[in-house]
């Protein structure tokens, strides 16, 4: 017997509930938006900002994880976009789609943190 639990799709990356601010670069089209990630992971963000961007858009992403040094540069491409009235913001589901090497292996490490960090203190993620 199966569940609809087990018809998801499991996730390739760990994926982390995160709190930071984001910059998010629209080529082409001299848009810069200030942002909040939401949730990280290996493989992609979730990004809040005030304005919405469209499905299939090519961003490009700075930020600097919590208790880091260096500012992370990643393209990506949105994949969901829809107005969350709670925060009365856009949220955008980014995949990333160019990184650096050690840039993924810091974001990795930093979400397998916060998962810890986070079922530590008996929350669940």
């Amino acid at each position: 017997m199966s569940s609809a639990e087990d018809a998801r799709p499991q996730r390739r990356f760990a994926r982390a509930p995160v709190d930071f601010p984001i910059t998010v670069i629209v080529p082409g089209h001299e848009l810069i938006l200030s942002g909040r990630a939401i949730d990280l992971s290996g493989g992609g963000v979730r990004v809040s900002t005030p304005s919405d961007l469209p499905s299939g858009q090519s961003v490009v992403l700075r930020f600097i994880l919590p208790a880091r040094d260096h500012e992370i540069l990643v393209r990506g491409r949105i994949v969901l976009s829809f107005y969350d009235a709670t925060t009365r913001k856009y949220a955008h589901g980014v995949a990333f789609t160019q990184y650096a090497q050690p840039d993924q292996d810091d974001i990795a490490k930093y979400v397998l943190q916060r998962q810890s960090e986070l079922t530590g203190a008996g929350k669940a993620i």
